[in-house]
């Protein structure tokens, strides 16, 4: 069993067919530009590299990039990663030369000067990138720096109050304003990058502080949380299909600007035909959730700003993912078109009270890129992880890596000639059957555990109180003595 975890190179690719130059700087490289300054700055191009806590080898990054096995890679070294959270991750099948997927994690203390205390604080992150890594990598190496400065920011007596009056502004809804400040200011800080052709990509955040469980996200990757016996997706994802209202009703407000006479935001129960001119149809405007009629005409034939359907949906047929950091550069195709002003940078952000929740061990969350989510469902994977965390053996810092490597698994599937499927029982019985395709994406996993950062945090509130209680009693001593 303990086989599995020993870092696997494959077939090795050489360096020169990959043709990019590598480093192995840490995730904890100082950031010079001023972060409150909310001014767009321009930052360096990063060479190529994976998450730092893989620890990877400039030879194992080039091999980890072999498009034809497809090798998973996890930690050599899982203590790297808090609370040994598991981590897998393996490359796309031949769609871009590099994995776009990044991820990072972080741990620290939030230095609160007018408490004159430390606040404990773990920060996961993921991004999935597109159109090029230099977003992905950008965001890796700064958004949870961005994010600490906002944090920083926020006076800490109401950080700490646990005042819970609906008429007072609590601490997370300011923690909560801060994750939406620094997604905002990311995207300002790539923006030079991608007008230069580097992409974007999508974003997840997990930040553990006070207790609480904050989880942000803006693109089609997605977070769950598990447990006992449920499991319910903390992000939802971002696409011209779900957030076709918003997107149609800029276009709607701003046609003249924005779609210049190439593209409609009305919607058609049928995509109208040049035949069709004079006959009557169903369609909707941006603000409708009801179907009318009115009578086709030519400016109707203009191509759809919001087409198809759940992941095949585009914006001007283009991208088909409408959250996320980059982008800037994007125009729709045979129009000249902008499109980043019908994309958005802003998270959702949901918060969570652990303290309320009755967690065990067991308890976990998982940030994946949708190379997992696009063939496995929320409730599958949460299922593969209660049998891979249910038994007693190995000790759970084991457990949880094989978590991430069995979702990983599970969404690659295997090879079967040219084409990657998944798994089947019916096939292991020896029954033939046409295989669904498996994910030919990037794919990145992490399980997070959940119970380990309770305990942690109550520690921290005894060794707060047991710090209070001696400050009273030697205030109270020298009080006594002067008298």
């Amino acid at each position: 069993m303990f086989g599995r975890f020993k870092y696997a190179l494959m077939s090795a690719v050489g360096g020169s067919e990959l043709g990019l130059q590598y480093n192995n700087e840490s995730d904890n490289e100082t950031v010079t530009d001023v972060i409150n300054s909310n001014i767009p700055i321009t930052i360096e191009t990063k060479p190529y590299s994976r998450p730092s806590f893989l620890g990877l080898t400039n030879e194992e990054t080039q091999v980890s990039a072999d498009h034809k096995v497809r090798p998973i890679i996890v930690p050599r070294d899982l203590s790297r990663l808090p609370w040994c959270a598991g981590y897998a991750e393996c490359i796309n099948a031949g769609k871009s030369t590099w994995n776009e997927d990044q991820a990072t994690a972080v741990r620290g203390d939030l230095k609160l000067t007018d408490a004159n205390t430390s606040l404990p604080y773990v920060m996961f992150s993921m991004f999935d990138g597109h159109a090029g890594y230099q977003v992905a990598l950008t965001a890796r190496l700064h958004l949870h720096r961005i994010i600490l400065e906002r944090l920083m920011a926020i006076p800490g007596e109401i950080l700490l109050s646990e005042n819970n009056e609906a008429t007072v502004i609590q601490g997370k809804d300011l923690i909560v304003g801060a994750i939406e400040l620094a997604y905002r200011q990311m995207d300002q800080m790539v923006e030079h990058q991608a007008q230069k052709g580097g992409g974007g990509c999508t974003s997840l955040t997990v930040l553990f502080l006070h207790g609480k469980l904050y989880a942000a996200g803006a693109g089609d990757s997605r977070t769950i949380m598990i447990l006992e016996d449920s499991e319910r997706a903390l992000t939802r994802d971002h696409t011209p299909d779900s957030e076709s209202s918003r997107v149609r009703a800029l276009g709607y407000l701003k046609s003249g600007e924005l779609l210049k006479g190439h593209f409609t935001s009305l919607e058609f129960k049928k995509r109208p035909l040049q035949r069709d001119i004079g006959s009557t149809v169903l369609y909707r405007e941006p603000y409708m959730t009801g179907w009318a009629y009115k009578i086709l005409s030519q400016p109707d034939l203009r191509l759809p700003l919001v087409s198809g359907q759940g992941k095949r949906s585009r914006v001007m047929g283009t991208i088909g993912v409408t959250r996320g950091f980059g982008d800037h550069g994007l125009k729709a195709a045979n129009t000249g078109v902008n499109i980043k002003p019908f994309l958005s940078s802003q998270p959702e952000v949901q918060s969570i009270n652990l303290e309320e929740c009755n967690l065990n061990e067991r308890d976990c969350i998982v940030l994946a890129t949708d190379g997992l989510w696009d063939v496995i469902s929320d409730k599958t994977a949460a299922n593969i992880l209660r049998k891979t965390l249910a038994p007693d053996t190995p000790s759970l810092e084991y457990r949880l890596t094989m978590g991430a490597q069995e979702l990983v698994q599970a969404a690659r599937g295997r090879l079967v000639g040219r084409v990657w499927r998944l798994k089947s029982e019916m096939q292991e019985n020896g029954e033939d059957e046409i295989l669904p395709m498996a994910s030919v994406d990037d794919i990145s996993v992490m399980v997070v555990p959940l119970y380990p950062y309770l305990c942690e945090h109550k520690q921290w509130i005894k060794t707060q109180q047991q710090e209070k209680r001696h400050l009273i009693n030697s205030l109270e001593l020298s009080t006594s003595d002067a008298t």
